[in-house]
């Protein structure tokens, strides 16, 4: 009773557990929990635990390492032993295989293409010499071979007519006919040539006259062409207008795109073709100076030439009425033509229909000649010979512009290639036979045909060149008078940019020479410092201002030259006219040193009070404070005082003039002129230099007396006004105050706190107390003790690695063996059978 109660409980719980778990899913766990089996975790024990010490190593799953460890060695060892002892690899012999992207130039590939070729071509056999299987594709009148192919009919007449055999005669030919009318081989045969023949003469007759024809229509069509040809627009179809997508279309289709530029030039090539330019034009006009070959070109007519056609030195040549043309060069250097009386009537009628805008051009084009240059800007702004010749040939309507511009006549006579003087006198001699204006191109091209660029050419001639240049402006300037002084000048200012062409050429030599003239300058100020230096040492100031850079703060050529203009103006006396004109050109020269740098000299401040203090008229108790070399009292004090006279009210406003450098006699204009340029230098200084300045209130505060002493009845209107507007703007740089002085702001030191002393790395074992380089010495043993016992045991798995596959390839083998060898006995088995079998069965025959 009892066992059947139990039984019956162990059915119940039964049937409970298998209605619960009819569904698996709903005790399934999602596929993206990462649970890891227990077993295959390692816990590394510890024996102590210490405090802050972090364990990376506490567990481990020695299984995962394992598996990653092998498949790194599958791939990087595994690899090397599959392909060991094999020579199946791909090696790069083409020539340049050790070069780049970017060094595998044009002639690199083209090498690579044609050692790839011969090799092809030794490697063939005698066989593939007639092989046309080539990468060239063979074309015959513009068409590929390929293509001829696809589109010829291959085949002849006779297969021509096959095709039209019916199936009667097949049938009769091939098959014995129907049996009505029998006939043998022979004469079927012979009634088919006969057929075949008769069919080749129709197609002959057909192609003979379709080509008859042919040629009919021709000769008719030419006949009409006469006829359509006359046949006005309004008599053709009439097209319909363009809709505004056509006009969009065509806009579009005929857009400008952008032209491909010309391949830079290197310098050194321009130079050669410049000479070379510069040698043909010499030619040519010693051959028209001989007027060699003069009767030749008389007799030729010249034919039609295109804008296109044209080269340097000539124009089109068209119409009889442009023979008398004759060639010449303009005193800019720009080619242009001579014309006769009748064109030069002409073409005045043409100006003066053409309107103002060529009067208004000419006017500016005088106003930029007369101008000096005192900028480095405007130094490459020369309109040379060699611009006009390498600008890019004119069109038709550029000629015609030209042609109705003549250009003034000069002197053909200066040859285009000039050889370097070898002395001084020479150059000054040869200078001497041209005019100013020419004098500049022959500067220019003695620079082009001496170019240190070209070859054969002596690289010490620029440099002479340049002394001699040099020594030219100082015999200038040394004796001149009032009436060449302003022409000198203007010299000076065209030969400017051929200064610093000549400079930017070889700059270290060019840069010495210009100091050592500099530092004999000073020599021979420093010898009466008292008296102004002459006007070339001005005018070298001025070149200094013009071609080097002034803002450095320290500059080999500039730096000197700023000290030495300090000096002068510090040191010498003013005592005549020419000492003030000095001075203010000198003053001028400073401000262009210090425009960029805000720098300035303290001297320029002085000698400014010293002009204002000047045209203050004192009586001999009133002095006024000036520091030297001005005087406080006496003549020398009142130089630029003037008496209270309508005369002097008259005068308009003017600028100092290059006469006031050389002249000594002091006159009421130059009163006048002389304050008038003080007070507006004093307001750009005070404007420009000093306003940002710390102590500039310092600066400014000494004129505010001055200028307010200063009697203004006696001067004209225009110099109250430049004395109203440098006494405004001194007064507000003097109202000025200056920052107090204050330290620098220091930063709070932070408080001292004292902080225990922990060892960088702490254990459990105890060593003795060593040197630093002693204790870092015994870590670096013990890492490479580690290091040592790490690569030993990777290398201990590394051979286990591959012994094990070794291994795998052994058993690989001898499998592969077994299966042979059980193949084989199996095959011998059965051939074993079948021979007893036949063996028996010839014993059964016998009985």
């Amino acid at each position: 009773m009892g066992f059947k109660n139990k039984k019956s409980r162990a059915d119940t719980v039964s049937s409970k557990k298998s209605v619960q778990s009819t569904n698996p899913f709903d005790t399934a766990i999602a596929q993206t929990a990462k649970r890891l089996n227990p077993f295959d975790i390692h816990v590394n024990k510890e024996k102590f635990k210490i405090l802050g010490r972090i364990c990376k190593h506490d567990r481990g799953m020695p299984g995962v390492s394992r598996a990653k460890a092998l498949q790194k060695r599958a791939q990087t060892i595994g690899k090397q032993y599959a392909v060991k002892n094999k020579t199946n690899k791909f090696m790069d012999h083409r020539i340049g295989k050790h070069l780049t992207g970017d060094q595998l130039t044009e002639s690199v590939m083209n090498a690579r293409y044609l050692s790839e070729k011969l090799s092809q071509v030794r490697a063939s056999n005698k066989a593939e010499k007639f092989n046309l299987n080539d990468d060239e594709l063979l074309t015959h009148r513009g068409q590929t071979l390929e293509e001829i192919e696809q589109y010829r009919d291959e085949r002849s007449d006779d297969e021509e007519l096959d095709d039209e055999v019916n199936a009667e005669f097949t049938s009769a030919a091939h098959f014995g006919g129907d049996g009505d009318t029998p006939q043998d081989r022979q004469t079927a045969i012979e009634e088919m040539i006969s057929e075949q023949k008769r069919r080749k003469n129709e197609i002959a007759k057909d192609k003979d006259e379709v080509y008859d024809l042919t040629e009919k229509l021709d000769a008719n069509y030419k006949q009409l062409l006469p006829l359509v040809a006359k046949a006005t627009k309004d008599e053709q179809h009439e097209k319909p207008p363009p809709d505004a997508y056509d006009k969009l279309l065509k806009e579009m289709i005929f857009e400008p795109r952008g032209s491909v530029t010309d391949k830079l030039i290197k310098p050194e090539e321009l130079a050669k073709q410049e000479a070379a330019r510069l040698e043909k034009l010499e030619n040519e006009r010693l051959r028209r100076m001989k007027a060699d070959g003069e009767e030749q070109e008389t007799n030729v007519r010249p034919t039609h030439r295109s804008a296109d056609d044209l080269d340097d030195g000539y124009f089109v040549a068209g119409n009889d009425d442009d023979g008398d043309d004759t060639l010449a060069y303009d005193l800019d250097g720009n080619l242009g033509t001579h014309l006769n009386d009748k064109k030069q009537a002409i073409e005045s009628k043409d100006q003066d229909e053409d309107g103002s805008e060529d009067d208004d051009e000419g006017e500016e084009e005088e106003e930029d000649s007369d101008s000096e240059v005192d900028n480095l800007s405007d130094l490459k702004e020369s309109e040379s010979e060699s611009e006009s010749g390498e600008a890019p040939q004119p069109t038709k309507a550029k000629v015609k512009t030209l042609k109705q511009k003549p250009s003034t006549p000069i002197d053909t006579s200066i040859p285009f290639t000039i050889k370097m003087s070898k002395t001084y006198e020479d150059f000054t001699e040869l200078l001497g036979k041209y005019s100013p204006a020419q004098q500049t191109i022959v500067v220019e091209r003695i620079i082009k045909c001496n170019d240190p660029k070209l070859e054969g050419v002596n690289r010490e001639n620029v440099v002479k060149l340049f002394a001699f240049l040099l020594q030219y402006i100082k015999d200038l300037f040394e004796d001149a008078s009032e009436q060449d002084v302003l022409a000198h000048f203007q010299l000076v200012s065209q030969l400017m940019p051929h200064l610093y062409d000549l400079i930017q050429l070889n700059p270290e030599r060019m840069s010495n020479t210009l100091l050592d003239v500099i530092k004999e300058k000073y020599a021979d100020y420093r010898k009466n410092h008292k008296v102004y230096p002459s006007l070339e040492t001005l005018i070298y100031f001025k070149l200094v201002s013009n071609m080097y850079s002034t803002s450095d703060f320290r500059h080999p050529v500039a730096t000197p030259t700023f000290i030495f203009m300090q000096h002068v103006l510090s040191r010498a006396r003013v005592r005549t006219r020419q000492d003030i004109a000095m001075g203010l050109f000198t003053i001028t020269i400073a401000q262009e040193f210090g425009s960029r740098s805000k720098r300035f000299l303290p001297a320029v401040f002085n000698f400014l009070q010293g002009i204002v203090h000047m045209a203050i008229p004192k009586k001999d108790a009133d002095q006024l404070e000036i520091v030297p070399p001005f005087e406080r009292d006496g003549l020398m004090s009142k130089l630029l005082a003037i008496p209270a006279t309508k005369e002097s009210k008259a005068f308009g406003p003017q600028q100092m003039q290059a006469s006031d450098l050389v002249t000594i006699t002091l006159t009421l204009d130059f009163k006048v002129r002389a304050l008038d340029t003080g007070l507006r230098l004093i307001k750009q200084i005070v404007e420009e230099l000093v306003s940002e300045h710390t102590g500039a209130c310092f600066l400014a505060k000494p004129f505010v007396a001055l200028l307010e002493r200063l009697p203004l009845e006696p001067y004209p209107e225009h110099v109250r006004q430049h004395h109203a507007e440098a006494t405004a703007a001194v007064q507000q740089v003097a109202a000025q105050k200056m920052k107090p002085l204050a330290p620098p702001d220091r930063k709070p030191k932070a408080l001292r706190l004292l902080e225990p002393r922990f060892e960088v790395v702490y254990d459990d074992k105890r060593r003795p107390k060593l040197s630093k380089q002693k204790e870092e010495r015994v870590k670096l043993l013990a890492k490479i003790k580690r290091e040592k016992k790490g690569a030993i045991r990777e290398i201990r798995r590394d051979t286990a690695f591959v012994q094990d596959l070794k291994l795998k390839q052994q058993l690989l083998s001898d499998k592969e063996r077994n299966e042979k060898v059980k193949r084989i006995y199996q095959e011998a088995s059965m051939q074993q059978g079948e021979l007893n079998e036949l063996a028996r069965a010839k014993k059964r025959k016998k009985f």
